[in-house]
């Protein structure tokens, strides 16, 4: 009989030199990507993993401290009791971790826990969420940064050679400035490929006021945009629902929120058509359930958000493969390797879309070679 004891819980720090990729938005610019990645084992050997999004991006340190903070709670526990062992944490840490940090990286333990109890039945994680709900689910490309002219045709080119039918790109500066960089995707990708645009004001030092971001909007109508992401400021409710109220289009964001009490007020405002939970860094698997059950109910679709590596993707896609009502997969193009390199099997686009994942959990694979190879680099940050 399995033993799915727990016997550690350690908290891996990888550092990515992303200089050459040239991240960039209107919020900033990235030099460095920290991944953090928690790690649970059992005693039969099995190991379990979770991505600490934004919390290894940028707080890695901090990140590591509250695994560390936890990992007592956990010594000795079944690691297949992933809810309870979530609820043992939330519970142990009420007084100081009721959201933000403490909250992700609790989360993200538990997304570690699910991939156990998964490995140890012998099924992908989607499974375990209710069951696998789409053979295969219309992936789109996430990039679109802040790039020259030439680069940016060349990015969406590549697109339509690779087969997306759905792409996402970052806007946020002038409206001048956004109305030609929409219209050149536009005009590359013609008119049959989806169009996103993303604000990410979510995490802006100076975020659009809902004015500002609703005369973007009526700037970009024109081009037949699928959605408009991220706004305001993450946490400008009402400013959010004034948009959505008045917006052409339809209004979606919650990738900064964590847990379901910073997802509430987006439902009880009126503030958006499509949600963007993410168990790396919103609270967890349960957590995500529940936020998406709050969103069917309010009639709000869900679409996970999966900016980060194989262990993000995995988690996301896990819940979106068990949801009936997920339409869309977020595929990031930032270029990334440990995007495939932290995989079993690295995704794989076909027809434009990502088949139900098969291996056990997550299908995350971790080695020295990746820890040697991305060591974590004391002092970078995600700001340069």
């Amino acid at each position: 009989m399995t033993d799915t004891t727990i016997t550690k819980v350690h908290c891996h720090l990888l550092t990515q030199d992303i200089s050459q990729l040239a991240i960039r938005w209107a919020g900033g610019n990235m030099r460095y990507w920290n991944t953090a990645l928690v790690e649970v084992t059992t005693a039969d050997g099995l190991r379990g993993f979770g991505e600490a999004y934004y919390p290894g991006l940028s707080a890695p340190l901090a990140t590591r401290a509250l695994v560390e903070n936890y990992a007592p709670l956990l010594i000795g526990e079944n690691a297949t009791e992933a809810t309870g062992l979530f609820h043992k944490l939330r519970s142990k840490s009420l007084a100081w971790g009721k959201a933000g940090l403490p909250l992700m990286v609790a989360g993200s333990i538990e997304v570690a826990l699910w991939d156990i109890k998964a490995q140890a039945l012998g099924v992908p994680l989607y499974e375990l969420l209710g069951g696998k709900a789409h053979d295969a689910i219309t992936a789109y490309a996430s990039g679109g940064m802040d790039a020259p002219r030439d680069q940016l045709i060349a990015e969406m080119e590549g697109y339509l050679e690779r087969g997306f039918r759905a792409v996402k790109i970052r806007i946020g500066q002038s409206i001048a400035e956004d109305v030609e960089k929409v219209r050149l995707c536009r005009d590359v990708l013609g008119p049959d490929v989806e169009l996103m645009v993303d604000a990410v004001m979510g995490h802006n030092p100076r975020p659009f006021s809902a004015k500002q971001a609703l005369a973007h909007i009526n700037a970009l109508e024109k081009f037949d945009i699928a959605w408009f992401e991220d706004p305001v400021g993450n946490r400008d409710y009402d400013g959010c629902a004034f948009v959505r109220q008045n917006s052409p289009v339809p209004v979606a964001a919650g990738e900064t929120a964590v847990g379901v009490h910073e997802f509430l007020p987006y439902f009880e405002c009126g503030a958006l058509d499509w949600v963007q939970p993410d168990p790396t860094h919103s609270g967890g698997i349960t957590e995500c359930m529940d936020i998406a059950a709050l969103a069917r109910a309010y009639g709000v679709g869900v679409i996970y958000h999966s900016w980060g590596m194989a262990p993000c993707l995995a988690a996301n896609y896990s819940l979106a493969f068990a949801d009936p009502h997920a339409r869309y997969l977020e595929y990031p193009t930032h270029g990334l390797p440990l995007v495939d390199e932290l995989a079993e099997t690295p995704f794989k686009l076909v027809d434009g879309k990502i088949a139900a994942p098969t291996a056990l959990g997550l299908g995350v694979r971790l080695n020295e070679e990746l820890l040697a190879r991305y060591g974590f680099i004391e002092g970078s940050t995600f700001w340069p």
